[in-house]
């Protein structure tokens, strides 16, 4: 897979190929949801996003809180092989308000 446009959140992959997102809380509780696919679920510590290419365009939405304001989330995607270590990284602040993070992943 390939990032298109970091600050865009795009990505193009091949049919059927793996997809995997970290999501890290540093200095605050891990307050995650995400949707992909319309279904919209919890996303515990520890554990990571997985999902395969399919044909067209798979979105997925991140949904970022943190108590107390202030903590920063480091986000990864892997296998990207434009980019250093085969990742992507994005690290978020958070502000005061919810994140709403939309990645695009093109076949």
């Amino acid at each position: 897979m390939h990032e298109t446009s970091h600050d865009d959140l795009r990505y193009t992959g091949q049919q059927g190929e793996a997809v995997s997102v970290t999501v890290e809380a540093q200095n605050t509780v891990q307050m995650v949801t995400y949707t992909l696919k319309g279904v919209t679920k919890p996303l515990p510590a520890g554990q990571s996003i997985q999902f395969q290419q399919d044909s067209g365009t798979n979105g997925l939405q991140l949904v970022l809180d943190s108590a107390p304001a202030g903590g920063t989330y480091r986000v990864v995607v892997r296998t990207i092989e434009n980019e250093a270590n085969n990742e992507c990284v994005h690290s978020w602040t958070h502000r005061g308000s919810i994140m709403i993070k939309d990645f695009r992943f093109f076949v």
